[in-house]
């Protein structure tokens, strides 16, 4: 997906975040989703997006989703969730909750550079001054307000916080919503639900086991486990919320 101009993906990433898409009487489909114990979605258990991969190519992508805490820190948990199960290690809420909370403090670090670039998408950059300077406008703070909040978790993380971990992680972060028809499931929830890729984040930043011919690392392995690329879905958690989750990759896509 390409945009106008840098700061495009930015805000429609972070509407999709802070805003809730549905103002419908019934539910949000979130609501009626099901889960395990380990917090992985049993219904709907696979969602498919169809997206354009680096080469031009499109691919159908297949997940499983897992869900995190909804404690105002979503988004940096769900990040979180899938780097770390990206590596086979999981983790419980207790962990995701630490690697969130040190996370932010780097994301503040380096949002707060006086000098330097972040990539965002394609060819584009943006100067690391701009890029707070247009956050803390959106959220009507100073810079140095803007950076204090987001440290101390009084600010829920949207499109910047992501430009700074796709670079900071050196990984591209996918953001996805529900293709949801509520017509047509009349208040079921199926067994397989489409997704729409919202934007990408960091695409340029790739696997460096991409081009090792049947790498024993991302062959065969559990869900999840080894993908270079983090997938996050974004859903409308209902009350004018919405929601992160971590997608883990059926398979390890480039």
């Amino acid at each position: 997906m390409h945009l106008n101009h840098v700061m495009g993906i930015i805000l429609l990433i972070a509407c999709a975040l802070v805003q809730a898409q549905s103002f419908s009487l019934s539910p949000p489909p979130f609501q009626r989703f099901t889960f395990a114990p380990n917090n992985v979605c049993i219904k709907p258990q696979h969602f498919v997006a169809t997206k354009e991969d680096v080469i031009g190519e499109f691919q159908n992508l297949e997940f499983t989703m897992r869900n995190v805490p909804g404690e105002g820190d979503c988004m940096f948990l769900a990040v979180a969730l899938a780097t770390s199960t990206s590596m086979g290690l999981g983790g419980n809420d207790a962990l995701l909750r630490s690697i969130a909370d040190e996370t932010r403090s780097v994301v503040a670090q380096v949002l707060s550079s006086s000098d330097g670039n972040f990539h965002v998408e394609g060819k584009r950059i943006v100067r690391a001054s701009d890029l707070l300077l247009s956050a803390a406008r959106k959220e009507g703070l100073e810079r140095e307000a803007y950076i204090k909040c987001l440290r101390e978790g009084k600010l829920q993380g949207g499109g910047p916080e992501l430009t700074v971990l796709s670079n900071v992680l050196r990984r591209p972060i996918s953001i996805y919503e529900l293709e949801w028809d509520e017509e047509k499931y009349q208040g079921t929830v199926p067994d397989m639900c489409q997704l729409k890729c919202m934007g990408s984040f960091g695409d340029i930043f790739k696997d460096p086991l991409a081009e090792i011919p049947n790498s024993a690392v991302t062959c065969g392995l559990q869900q999840g486990a080894y993908s270079w690329h983090i997938h996050i879905l974004v859903v409308d958690s209902g009350a004018g919320e919405n929601h992160a989750c971590a997608l883990l990759p059926k398979a390890c896509y480039i």
